[in-house]
């Protein structure tokens, strides 16, 4: 993108809607389009690459694709693409992996039966799991399926669910895996598998470059719990941080940005995620994200939830709070994924975050 595009000042024409984006959550009011002078998905890349944006991405202008093609998809019943809805056909669902995840209706999610792990011990994981082949899977005809849903102005992700440490879980349950991450006799294990998993991701990500050509992953890897980390920065660093970084380099190889989604109170994690290359966290509002961001704003770029605003605010009200939140989040950050983004405020964040950017 040249410098003069980057100095694009901003127009009042720029608040025209010229158009309506589906809404990521099902029976949600659709968002506006506006009259941006660059797309939604050349300002993100700009984000994402460390060159200053137009204006402050959002969660808003980012459009979800899980196509069905991938089995974790559907047995996660996270599925989000152009075939319509998509709900398991039955209660248990295979993962790519052949583990068997349990559909919940009233979570309207998907889990591991507890109890029943699909390996007994992690120093078998050689002889009892067995890597896909993943030239196997009909991508072509997934593309041919989602050239409409993919033909959109707004930056598209897409999510990998299971990450190496929610991959672990998967497989031996959640008390096994994190013993498994200090337990002197089963440490080589957990090295050799993510080794390999590492491999696994690079020739994932290899398919999703050259079919659907994401402009970032949304790379689910859960470390907290509500409270507090599930483990110490030095474990992460012994036995997450090597095969992260490797998973970062090849999602960077391949063109893509890279999004670590990792739920829970993970703020004195944050390193690792630094030190890895994670280009983007957003983390749950229980971490301290103005702490965070003076701390790290800098070197990764954090996702801050959108301000909330009154139902009965004024447009003055609703500017001055678009101000603060600026104030305090200057740049380097997007905003991220809140379910109760009031539409009002967006046409107000976009336009005071245009006009810091680019006068």
């Amino acid at each position: 993108m040249s410098e003069v595009i980057q100095r694009i000042p901003f127009s009042p024409e720029e608040l025209k809607v010229i158009d309506e984006y589906d809404n990521f959550i099902p029976n949600a009011p659709k968002k506006k389009a506006l009259n941006t002078p660059i797309t939604p998905k050349e300002n993100m890349e700009l984000f994402i690459k460390g060159e200053k944006p137009l204006w402050m991405p959002s969660f808003y202008e980012i459009k979800m694709f899980d196509p069905r093609v991938l089995p974790d998809n559907v047995a996660r019943a996270l599925v989000a693409d152009g075939e319509g809805p998509c709900r398991p056909d039955s209660v248990f669902q295979k993962d790519i992996f052949g583990v068997e995840w349990e559909f919940i209706p009233k979570a309207n999610g998907s889990m591991v039966r507890p109890g029943a792990p699909f390996l007994e011990d992690i120093n078998d994981w050689e002889k009892k799991i067995v890597f896909p082949d993943l030239s196997k899977l009909d991508w072509e005809g997934s593309v041919e399926k989602n050239k409409e849903y993919l033909n959109d102005r707004r930056a598209v992700y897409m999510a990998v669910f299971t990450g190496i440490f929610e991959r672990l879980i998967s497989f031996v349950d959640m008390t096994e895996a994190l013993l498994a991450l200090i337990d002197d006799e089963q440490k080589d294990a957990v090295h050799g598998l993510f080794d390999r998993l590492a491999d696994f991701y690079d020739e994932l990500f290899s398919y999703l470059a050259k079919y659907f050509h994401p402009t970032y992953l949304w790379f689910h890897d859960d470390w907290g719990s509500q409270k507090a980390p599930l483990f110490s920065l030095a474990t992460v660093r012994e036995m997450i941080l090597p095969y992260l970084r490797r998973i970062v380099d090849s999602a960077h190889k391949y063109g893509m940005g890279f999004e670590l989604h990792s739920c829970g109170k993970n703020e004195m994690l944050v390193p690792a995620m630094i030190e890895a290359g994670c280009d983007m966290w957003a983390g749950q509002p229980m971490n301290d994200k103005e702490k965070l961001y003076k701390e790290y704003g800098k070197d990764i770029k954090l996702g801050i939830e959108a301000p909330s605003i009154a139902q009965d605010a004024t447009d003055a009200e609703i500017r001055e709070v678009s101000k603060r939140f600026f104030d305090i989040y200057p740049e380097n950050t997007y905003i991220y994924m809140t379910h109760d983004y009031d539409p009002r405020l967006y046409p107000v964040m976009y336009e005071e975050s245009r006009k810091r950017y680019c006068g």
